[in-house]
């Protein structure tokens, strides 16, 4: 069995890998660590550079995953900065940004980089849509996020927020998704 660190903080993410490798020869671990975030507008960039980081420091093959929202009615704002909108902004101040817009479709493109330790990192992405709701919705469910209030995933008719975290676990690792890929990947190895 082979086993990979997967670094991140975020429990729903390391759910969504767990849902991915059911069934197969690959172990996932978590691995909480802050890792350089460069700035750039593209998200491969990022996770490319970070998995590396985190490869070389730890001494283990490594995975490591960023996003990036893109909103049609924004000019693709806030794209790989969504981290920092969530910090920065409620969700009602992103909806008062494209309350006179009528496209109000995002892209919400996904990259994730493996990473052994003194090798170059190889990316996968995958590409999600949803729409931008008229009205956020907040509940107590934990890691709610401001774009998570707003998000209306393509195929449900309600915000992320209000969806159960195991419906969600399933949209974010269904189909040809970025951990299949790095799983075909392995197996290939």
């Amino acid at each position: 069995m082979k086993t990979i660190v997967y670094v991140t903080g975020n429990p729903y993410k390391f759910q969504v890998a767990q849902k991915s490798f059911e069934n197969s020869d690959i172990n996932v671990v978590q691995q909480e660590m802050e890792t350089p975030e460069i700035q750039s507008t593209d998200v491969k960039e990022i996770a490319s550079y970070s998995a590396k980081w985190a490869a070389e420091k730890l001494g283990k093959p490594v995975v490591l995953t960023d996003a990036g929202y893109y909103i049609k009615a924004l000019n693709g704002f806030p794209g790989p900065f969504i981290k920092y909108i969530n910090q920065w902004l409620t969700a009602e101040y992103i909806l008062k940004l494209i309350e006179a817009k009528k496209d109000r479709t995002v892209e919400v493109v996904v990259c994730l980089a493996y990473c052994e330790p003194v090798s170059e990192p190889v990316t996968f992405v995958s590409t999600f849509r949803g729409t931008i709701a008229q009205k956020a919705v907040r509940t107590d469910k934990a890691g709610s996020t401001s774009i998570n209030e707003i998000f209306i995933p393509d195929g449900y008719n309600k915000v992320e927020t209000e969806i159960s975290r195991e419906e969600m676990v399933k949209f974010w690792s269904k189909g040809e998704t970025y951990w299949n890929a790095l799983r075909d990947f392995l197996n290939s190895q």
